[in-house]
């Protein structure tokens, strides 16, 4: 029979590259699949080699890599969507419209939720509480917390500043202003200082530039900056600093101003008087205007001991023509040491030093001292709080440093522990008589009501909500 060319293909692979292993026998060359043909060129038989061809070797594995790839840009992707999301969300709003806000008790004392600042409601939902300045006052027979905040949800906090008037028995914000013409530093801050003048009357300085009196009784706060000096006109001549410190021979505290033309001024803000600082200031303070002479007798209480000695709690009664609020003890040697000027303590038991603000003034006088607690020790002891009635100390209850405080109320005749609080149980930075008990600030967002027998009434926490 005569034979056709023909093209013979690999009938696995459809290749056309083989190799003949012997007549009409061939190997792909692609696949390596061995076939042959019949003798009639009609049936072509094939044999599988299960091998995995080089062909496939680069398919798959380009394929693999692709899919590793496409799954990494994925996997980038969405961090980058987090990361973007989450910036977005923890961007501060600064423009705060003023409002006022209610407060309840029932939360931490940092995290606030909005109420007035809705801007910054709607990028995260609540708003952290900065206090620049607290102070807890009784008014009509009802506690009250003033402070200057300002808000934030995150930082920097918003520049901008609120006077508060918190009711601590109905627990809510009574009043919120915004505070104008505060001068933020170049750093965006504002540093606050603040003294007590009288029990109703604080000076604020911000950024010692800007003067603010806080009226407690009436709860105003008012920028009194280009007041202070309009009675003297040789000195006003515009205010480029002020700050509240003290000076040399003077009892309490005055504002040093410095002028815009460079003069520096003592500013009494009580008795509206001003005096140049230089020399000739302590000459001239002897006209300084004195209030009427206090006559009754005052009460005190100082710790005093000897570089390591047992403390010795000393009870003072003394007469000060300044009024007590402005006179001070400070008690360190313990030994023979003159008290009232009509001889010598020779008692180990009650020997102390004392201080006396212009102890030559006859006005000035130590009625009588005593050792409280003789048969006591005190480990780091310190004077919380006193009264003409109310003493009440914080100790540690062993000489262990590591030791937890008592808050301790005494008996001011017989030095008695009425009762005792654990520093476990509540911290006490400043304490007000309040009805037969207290109320306790323990910062200033943080205060308790406690009952004449020490019993903690009620925990209070300041908190905004919506």
């Amino acid at each position: 029979m005569a034979k056709q060319i023909k093209i013979i293909k690999c009938p696995n692979c459809g290749s056309i590259q083989k190799t003949e292993i012997k007549p009409d026998h061939y190997r792909c060359e692609n696949c390596h699949t061995e076939y042959f043909l019949d003798s009639d060129d009609i049936n072509v038989n094939v044999t599988y080699d299960n091998k995995q061809t080089n062909l496939d070797n680069e398919y798959f594995g380009d394929f693999k890599l692709k899919i590793i790839v496409i799954l990494g840009c994925i996997v980038v992707g969405c961090v980058c969507v987090g990361l973007l999301n989450m910036f977005f969300k923890s961007k501060p709003s600064y423009d705060a419209p003023a409002a006022t806000t209610q407060i309840q008790q029932n939360q931490t004392t940092t995290t606030k939720s909005v109420s007035a600042n809705p801007q910054i409601a709607q990028s995260s939902g609540t708003l952290r509480v900065n206090y620049n300045f607290c102070s807890l006052v009784l008014v009509d027979n009802k506690p009250f917390v003033m402070g200057i905040i300002n808000r934030s949800n995150g930082l920097p906090y918003e520049q901008k500043y609120y006077f508060t008037v918190y009711d601590l028995l109905s627990e809510k914000i009574v009043q919120e202003s915004p505070i104008a013409n505060v001068k933020f530093d170049k750093f965006g801050k504002v540093n606050w200082t603040s003294y007590d003048f009288t029990k109703d009357k604080t000076y604020l300085v911000a950024n010692k530039r800007t003067v603010f009196l806080l009226d407690k009784k009436n709860f105003t706060l008012t920028d009194v900056t280009s007041s202070l000096l309009q009675n003297y006109p040789q000195f006003d001549k515009g205010i480029a600093s002020v700050n509240i410190t003290t000076a040399q021979g003077v009892v309490g505290h005055v504002l040093h101003i410095l002028t815009d033309d460079g003069q520096k001024i003592y500013y009494f803000p009580l008795q509206d008087k001003a005096f140049v600082d230089n020399n000739d200031f302590y000459m001239t303070i002897k006209d300084f205007e004195r209030s009427a002479d206090d006559t009754s007798k005052h009460t005190a209480f100082s710790f005093a001991n000897n570089y390591g000695e047992d403390f010795k709690l000393i009870k003072f009664t003394f007469i000060s023509p300044d009024g007590k609020s402005h006179y001070t003890f400070t008690s360190a040697k313990v030994g023979d040491q003159n008290t009232d000027g009509s001889g010598k303590s020779t008692d180990a038991a009650s020997a102390y030093n004392y201080s006396l603000p212009y102890y030559n003034n006859p006005k000035y006088q130590l009625v009588s001292h005593q050792n409280l607690t003789p048969d006591r020790l005190y480990f780091n002891p310190e004077i919380i709080y006193f009264d003409d009635n109310t003493l009440i100390i914080k100790t540690r209850t062993s000489a262990s440093p590591d030791s937890n405080y008592n808050y301790q109320r005494l008996d001011i005749n017989n030095g008695k522990v009425i009762w005792t609080l654990s520093s476990d149980d509540i911290t006490i930075k400043e304490i007000m008589p309040f009805n037969d008990g207290f109320i306790i600030k323990q910062s200033c967002d943080k205060y308790a009501q406690i009952a004449s027998d020490g019993t903690i009434i009620k925990k209070l926490t300041l908190v905004n909500e919506k």
